[in-house]
C-alpha cells in the first residue's frame, strides 16, 4: 500500500516543521507512514493542483495537512480541484482512491489517530500489529546501517519507526495482517543481529522494569549511590511495582564528606585522583557492598555542567560503577548536552550497565 503526503506551508511564516511533523508521527504510528513527502507554498495553485493529482493517481492514500486550522477549507479546496464529492468526514475518495485532508496541529495530529487511520482500517479491514525492540546507546553509524537494512529487506510491507530519549531507543516493526510472517521474523532477526549487546528487550519493557524483574528474578538486594545523577536512578526504579522488594538504600553522596562518612571513599583518593574519577566511583560502588546489606551495588559521579569542578576535567565526563560480592567493574563514559541531557543519559547508560550485570 503506498502512502503519499503533500504539506501546503505558509510562505510568510519561517518554516521549521513544527507544524507537520506531529500528524505525520501519527500516520507512522497508525501503520500508514507516508512516502514521499511533498512541501508546496501555499500561495502556488498550480504547483498544489498538479501535485494532488498526480500524487491522487500513483498512492492508495494522499494525505495532505495545511497549515494551522484549515482543514475544512483544504477539504473544499481539494474537492473542487478533483471533482469529488464534499464528505461528512475528512478524507475524500475519488476513484478508489482516499485524501485526507489534516491540520497540521495537536489537533490534526488526534484527528489522524482517532477518525482517519480507524477509517482507513476499517476500508481496507486491515489489522496493524507491530513488534518492539529496546536497546541503550547503539551508535548512530550502527542505528543507520540496521534501519537501512530493514528497509531493504522490508518490500515496503513494513516500516521500522524509532524513538530516542537519553540514550534509550525504541524500535518499533510497523505490519499489516497482510505482511508475511517470515519477512517479520527475518527483520526483527537482522535488527536484533545488528543492534547486539545493546538490545535489553525484544518486547516493549522498559529499562528499569527490567532491572526490577532480573533482580528479583535472581533473589538480590540493591544499593544505590548517587553523587552527581542526584538520586535518579533509585527514582527510575521506584517508578516499577515491587521495587521495594528488591531496593535496599539509596544514597545521594553529592558531598565529599559524604561519601567518606557514608561510602567509606578515602581522603587520599579525593585529595589525589579527585571526587570525579576511577577511583572513587570504585569506592563508592565498593563501600555499598562492604555494608553487608546487599548483593548489588551501581554508583555514579560525574561533571554535569554548566561548568567544570575547579580542575581540568571536562562537563561530561563521568565513572559509573557496578559493585558485586566478588568484584567492582568502572566505566567511563564522556556526554555532551546540557546539565539535564548529561545527567538522564548518565542515569540511563547506569541502569543498562546494571541490566548486564544481573542478565
Amino acid at each position: 500500500m503506498k502512502n503519499a503526503c503533500i504539506v501546503i506551508r505558509d510562505k510568510e511564516q519561517s518554516f521549521s516543521g513544527d507544524e507537520f511533523e506531529p500528524v505525520v508521527a501519527a500516520l507512522i504510528d497508525g501503520g500508514y507512514a507516508p512516502d514521499p513527502v511533498l512541501l508546496v507554498a501555499d500561495d502556488d495553485v498550480h504547483a498544489f493542483a498538479q501535485a494532488l493529482t498526480d500524487y491522487k493517481n500513483s498512492s492508495n492514500n494522499l494525505f495532505v495537512i495545511a497549515p494551522g486550522g484549515a482543514a475544512a477549507e483544504l477539504r473544499l479546496r481539494v474537492c473542487e480541484i478533483l471533482q469529488a464529492a464534499i464528505p461528512q468526514g475528512w478524507v475524500v475518495e475519488k476513484q478508489k482512491k482516499l485524501i485526507a485532508c489534516l491540520a497540521g496541529s495537536a489537533r490534526g495530529a488526534e484527528i489522524a489517530e482517532k477518525e482517519v487511520i480507524p477509517f482507513l482500517n476499517a476500508k481496507y479491514a486491515v489489522q496493524h500489529d507491530r513488534v518492539v525492540l529496546r536497546a541503550v546507546g547503539a551508535p548512530a553509524d550502527t542505528v543507520k546501517a540496521v534501519l537501512r537494512e530493514a528497509e531493504q529487506n522490508s518490500a515496503g510491507q513494513l516500516r521500522v519507526h524509532l524513538t530516542e530519549s537519553a540514550g534509550d531507543q525504541r524500535f518499533e516493526i510497523v505490519y499489516d495482517n497482510s505482511t508475511p510472517k517470515m519477512l517479520i521474523d527475518d527483520v526483527t532477526r537482522r535488527l536484533i543481529v545488528g543492534l547486539g549487546d545493546h538490545v535489553y528487550a525484544a518486547d516493549d519493557t522498559p529499562l528499569n522494569r527490567r532491572v526490577i524483574e532480573l533482580l528479583s528474578l535472581r533473589g538480590l538486594k540493591l544499593s544505590i549511590a548517587e553523587s552527581f545523577t542526584g538520586g535518579g536512578i533509585a527514582q527510575k526504579l521506584i517508578e516499577v511495582p515491587g521495587a521495594s522488594k528488591v531496593l535496599f538504600e539509596s544514597i545521594v553522596a553529592y558531598d565529599n564528606g559524604s561519601k567518606m562518612k557514608r561510602l567509606g571513599v578515602h581522603e587520599s583518593t579525593l585529595r589525589g585522583k579527585g571526587a570525579v574519577s576511577d577511583d572513587t566511583a570504585y569506592e563508592m560502588a565498593a563501600g555499598l557492598i562492604a555494608g553487608g546489606d546487599c548483593d548489588v551495588s551501581v554508583a555514579t559521579t560525574g561533571i554535569a555542567g554548566p561548568q567544570s569542578d575547579g580542575t581540568d576535567k571536562p562537563v561530561g565526563l563521568c565513572f559509573l560503577a557496578v559493585g558485586t560480592k566478588e568484584t567492582v567493574y568502572v566505566y567511563k563514559y564522556m556526554y555532551a548536552g546540557t546539565r539535564s541531557e548529561i545527567t538522564r543519559r548518565a542515569i540511563t547508560q547506569a541502569l543498562y550497565l546494571l541490566y548486564k550485570q544481573l542478565k
